[in-house]
């Protein structure tokens, strides 16, 4: 089974079965002075901004997303993107089971909210990093948790390793990562690992179970959209994970 994709591999868009998964679909959706149409038919869709600018229409509402900003487009609904320069939208999707409301999350909202904007880890041990909560579990969703993080320089991030592999399964897309590269792992036992990957700007790593820490290499950081899944509706618990034991106390 594969669990690394570049770029071109996302274009066409990739189902939950290619990727090892049960539930969660993605697309990278590229524009550059065209338009093109989102039918969510029974999922909720993410739509994530990750270069340049989108605009979007839906049932007569319309704006412009830069880059970093997020819509949340429920079930049964048709968006039209578009943009008159290159952007770039990584599209996430997952069955829902509830009518919910479209909503434009805006990163600078995010950022300016420190109920959003969370620092985690300790910088002694290289593991502090910032995350965005873009849908957290009091967002009105069905299975969808987005948000973005960030390792300083050279930093880990998803430490200590944890994993909640029976509540949900994840996505990671690495962005803003310029000329950097960084180390992702997908474990269960250290010793036959899933994935130990070289990933860089615009790639993606599929989490369907296991620890799945990673680290920026010198002069870089780690920063990437996670997408999770809750594999059942509605249980969608942030904190709901568990922290490899031999990695407790001392290395948090």
């Amino acid at each position: 089974m594969r669990y690394h994709f570049k770029p071109a591999d996302l274009l066409r868009g990739l189902g939950p079965e290619e990727m090892g998964l049960a539930y969660t679909y993605v697309q990278r959706v590229e524009l550059a002075g065209r338009q093109t149409e989102i039918d969510t038919g029974d999922t909720e869709v993410c739509l994530a901004v990750v270069e340049g600018q989108a605009g979007y229409e839906l049932a007569g509402s319309r704006g412009t997303a830069p880059a970093k900003d997020m819509l949340y487009v429920p079930r049964r609904s048709v968006l039209t993107l578009s943009a008159s320069d290159r952007a770039v939208v990584m599209r996430y999707g997952a069955p829902a089971h509830i009518d919910t409301g479209f909503v434009h999350i805006p990163f600078a909202r995010i950022d300016a909210d420190p109920a959003r904007h969370a620092v985690y880890g300790r910088r002694e041990n290289h593991s502090r990093r910032n995350v965005w909560h873009f849908i957290g579990d009091d967002f009105n969703a069905s299975r969808l948790m987005m948000g973005i993080c960030r390792s300083e320089t050279g930093g880990w991030t998803s430490w200590p390793p944890h994993e909640h592999g029976e509540q949900r399964e994840e996505v990671y897309t690495y962005i803003d990562m310029g000329r950097a590269f960084g180390i992702q792992c997908v474990y269960e036992d250290m010793r036959d690992p899933l994935v130990v990957a070289m990933v860089t700007e615009g790639d993606i790593i599929s989490i369907p179970r296991g620890y799945h820490p990673n680290v920026g290499c010198p002069a870089g950081v780690m920063s990437f959209i996670y997408c999770m899944v809750a594999r059942t509706p509605g249980q969608r618990q942030f904190m709901d994970l568990r922290i490899q034991p031999i990695y407790g106390d001392r290395f948090e």
